[in-house]
């Protein structure tokens, strides 16, 4: 993997979020404005650089197996991280319901927000749809087991997976049935996916430092004591042990380094919102987001250094 590489991407994008945070400052930026920032992205661009994967890409037997791979290696690396950062929190004597909170914002990564077009950039086409296959290993741990984790009550409802069941993971089945049935989508749609998936990464930091400027305007204290834990193994502790795995069991190349890449990811946004609808504490969620984003800026550049 070439360093410049990364570091160039990494620039750019501090310097979009820097972008997104001056336009805030400017522009009153409303729940409105924010919700259809997230719709374009999630729902057209990301989708999009899944599919730019697929069409850009030789989809042959061995790319399958290869995205199977990668897609179990996804939910392992979430259920042992999950347990990992837990037992750390016992560790440390964080509160039960805290300690909880914690692990969840510790262990998950934004693996489809900034994950997919990150890789995509890096890696390429190919590197973009494995990154997409990755994410869809997080999508099912979070609807699932991070849910449960959740529920007050502690009871699984298959209801629960239905948001799993969404225009990513769609565009995912879409670019496998794709690839199985050797089908040649014509060249409008290949052209169309491939413009807008140069769309994901730009409009993704912008929302990132549109968000910032009312978080610093809060005039109570948003910001916790404890906040390290979570950054700590967010971003170099669990990608640094990852790394290290990697390497007992022999395991390099490109696609190892995607992945290392990939936990590396700052803290997924999703956990805001499951926050806000099963906890009282957002904030947490908000403040461990936002500052694991900026500081991933530093920390991205030096675990791809640590892997060249």
């Amino acid at each position: 993997m070439d360093i410049q590489i990364v570091l160039s991407t990494i620039s750019v994008m501090g310097i979009m979020i820097a972008i997104g945070t001056f336009f805030a400052y400017r522009v009153d930026v409303t729940r409105e404005v924010k919700y259809t920032l997230i719709l374009i992205i999630l729902n057209v661009a990301v989708p999009a650089v899944i599919l730019n994967g697929v069409f850009s890409v030789e989809m042959t037997g061995q790319t399958l197996s290869l995205a199977a791979m990668v897609f179990g290696i996804s939910l392992a690396y979430h259920l042992l991280a999950l347990g990992m950062v837990g037992l750390f929190a016992r560790i440390f004597r964080f509160k039960s319901t805290f300690a909880v909170k914690m692990m969840i914002l510790g262990a998950l990564g934004n693996t489809g927000f900034i994950g997919i077009p990150l890789a995509a950039t890096i890696f390429g086409a190919e590197g973009g749809f494995l990154a997409a296959i990755f994410d869809a290993g997080l999508s099912v741990i979070v609807y699932t087991v991070v849910l449960y984790i959740l529920q007050i009550e502690g009871k699984f409802q298959f209801r629960q997976l239905k948001a799993v069941i969404n225009i990513p993971i769609m565009a995912i089945l879409l670019g496998i049935l794709v690839a199985v049935t050797g089908f040649e989508p014509p060249q409008m749609v290949i052209q169309l996916t491939s413009m807008l998936a140069g769309l994901a990464a730009p409009m993704a930091m912008l929302y990132v430092g549109m968000l910032l400027p009312p978080l610093f305007k809060k005039k109570r204290k948003v910001f916790f004591p404890e906040v390290w834990f979570p950054l700590s193994f967010r971003l170099l502790v669990i990608p640094l042990t990852v790394m290290v795995i990697f390497n007992v069991f022999s395991f390099d190349g490109w696609i190892a380094n995607m992945i290392v890449l990939q936990t590396a990811m700052p803290t997924a946004m999703v956990i805001a919102v499951l926050f806000s609808r099963y906890t009282e504490e957002e904030d947490t969620a908000v403040v461990t987001i936002f500052s694991s984003t900026l500081l991933s800026l530093a920390t991205i550049p030096l675990i791809a250094f640590l892997m060249t």
